[in-house]
């Protein structure tokens, strides 16, 4: 099977002939529009792209269209007409490719930042320039990483089209933020030749359901709009014989700001807590020298570690007490439960945690514990037995009932670190009288935390009373809670469950290089052939 951006024919490698050049001399980089980078207009250039309001400066006719999403045009963004004029010459003289598909059919050349030629290759400079960066961020407020950029020629002849999509590819950092085209069409280019950009509305589904509007490409114009996962919009059909439609298109791409994670997961420095005693909560067999260097060895050995009893016994006991005074299943029928807020999208995870004002309702006992965790006194605990050190810490006081779950999922990646999780489960009487032990049963067969990497299973975890667990999940590990199923009955999954930001300066294998995301980078190179 044909992967997508490729042919299932040899069309894929036919080049579409054009008149070879004789390369120029080196040029310096081009000039951009100087309206552009003026301080006042930047400013309210920005203002309508951010807040979403409909713009158009009178000097220069630039707009900003506010709705389906902020879409910029900006006109004569090249200086120089004769510069302009051998650019377009240049392109034309790119070797193209033919892409065709279910979703495309139209001609894209190589990586325009390999080009020899001078004329695009001083547009490249000029693109990847401090100058151009500061204007980019002036205008749309997004921080932007001046070292990656995607730049493809594209050539639509008649017949050739680009259906609907989003562009909305990242990873664990960083993503795609901006799409742009450059458009060097032909003078006389006009609505009735086709070639549009289209941008879609979507419905209350986050689906695309209709095109809200079309900028009709104009010779020296660039349009530029925010990728999100609604930013759907498509190249209508070229209906002219007489004319392609030309441009230089791609991506600029920067440090992502629309994760779940960055909206619910809030990181906060490490405190000192003055109520917050290592040794008055927990069992003193995990605090003596021996016993530390001992956990040390086997975290460093394995890079995760279970401590069974981790509480003293009586401290845990009344942790497991103060909360049944609160009534069935902590206060669950109460008109405000302890664990009140719940955790979603569906499409994400299904959970309840406490949230920030319910924070004074927190048994005595669990309090103290919590406070723990977020104190400097624990973190100098875990450096001890973990050999790391640490920047900031979040914590979550959590609980999974039957039909909870949390999911691997783009929109919720979490930050990688040390993810350290106290567990304290509730199993009605009923359940302990068939597991005399009191334990989670793994026969439910749900409820566990899972680690994978690469669709392998590396890593499950229980729930058990009174254990605290400890993995360091790095780049490319992930971890979701399985499906509590109907087999858990009124069985609850609480814990206290924190990640730790590790401090990798002090951790620098050199290893940033490496290259195992073989998946991402397919989907990326799919991606990239249906640009625009």
């Amino acid at each position: 099977m044909a992967k997508r951006g490729s042919t299932p024919d040899s069309s894929a490698s036919q080049k579409r002939s054009k008149p070879t050049l004789q390369e120029p001399v080196a040029i310096d980089p081009p000039a951009f529009n100087s309206r552009y980078s003026d301080p006042e207009f930047a400013a309210a250039f920005n203002r309508a792209f951010r807040e979403r309001e409909p713009f158009e400066d009178p000097k220069s006719n630039a707009k900003v269209i506010e709705y389906p999403y902020p879409t910029a045009s900006l006109p004569n963004f090249l200086q120089s007409s004769t510069y302009l004029k051998t650019l377009r010459e240049e392109l034309l003289a790119e070797d193209y490719f033919h892409k065709s598909n279910d979703l495309y059919e139209f001609y894209q050349s190589e990586d325009l930042r390999l080009s020899r030629k001078p004329h695009i290759a001083a547009l490249k400079n000029a693109i990847y320039s401090q100058e151009f960066f500061a204007m980019m961020t002036s205008l749309t407020g997004i921080d932007l990483d001046p070292s990656v950029i995607d730049l493809n020629g594209n050539q639509y002849h008649e017949g050739c089209y680009l259906l609907c999509h989003d562009d909305d590819i990242k990873n664990e950092k960083e993503g795609r933020r901006i799409a742009f085209i450059l458009y060097l069409v032909d003078e006389d280019w006009s609505a009735a030749d086709g070639g549009a950009l289209d941008l879609f509305k979507c419905n209350e589904t986050g689906y695309p359901v209709e095109v809200m509007h079309s900028l009709v490409p104009v010779r020296n114009t660039l349009a530029f709009f925010e990728l999100s996962s609604v930013s759907y919009h498509q190249v209508a059909e070229v209906l002219t014989r007489d004319k392609s439609r030309i441009s230089i298109s791609g991506w600029f791409h920067g440090p992502l700001q629309t994760k779940l994670v960055s909206k619910t997961m809030l990181f906060a420095p490490l405190t000192d807590q003055p109520d917050a005693s290592p040794e008055s909560l927990l069992n003193p067999d995990y605090l003596s020298t021996s016993s530390i260097q001992n956990i040390c060895n086997v975290f460093s050995d394995q890079s995760s570690i279970e401590l069974q009893q981790f509480l003293k016994p009586d401290i845990y006991k009344a942790l497991l007490e103060e909360l049944e005074v609160l009534g069935p299943v902590e206060g669950a029928q109460a008109e405000q439960p302890l664990w009140d807020e719940q955790m979603g999208p569906s499409h994400v995870r299904k959970y309840s945690r406490i949230s920030h004002r319910n924070q004074s309702r927190i048994p005595t006992t669990l309090r103290r514990v919590q406070q723990l965790f977020a104190s400097k006194v624990f973190e100098e605990y875990l450096t001890k037995i973990s050999s790391l050190s640490f920047l900031s810490a979040n914590t979550e006081l959590r609980m999974f009932k039957k039909g909870d779950y949390t999911l691997l999922h783009d929109h919720a990646l979490e930050r990688n670190g040390l993810d350290v999780v106290f567990s304290f489960p509730f199993l009605p009487d009923l359940q302990q009288e068939s597991n005399p032990a009191g334990e989670w049963d793994e026969k439910w067969g749900a409820g566990a935390t899972h680690y994978v990497a690469d669709k392998a299973n590396l890593l499950t975890l229980y729930p058990k009373h009174n254990t605290l667990t400890m993995v360091l999940r790095d780049e490319g590990t992930l971890r979701f809670v399985r499906y509590l199923n109907a087999r858990v009955g009124a069985a609850r999954r609480r814990e206290l469950s924190a990640l730790y930001a590790v401090n990798d300066e002090e951790d620098d294998d050199g290893d940033d290089d490496d290259d195992d995301g073989e998946g991402e980078d397919e989907e990326e190179e799919i991606e990239q052939d249906g640009q625009e």
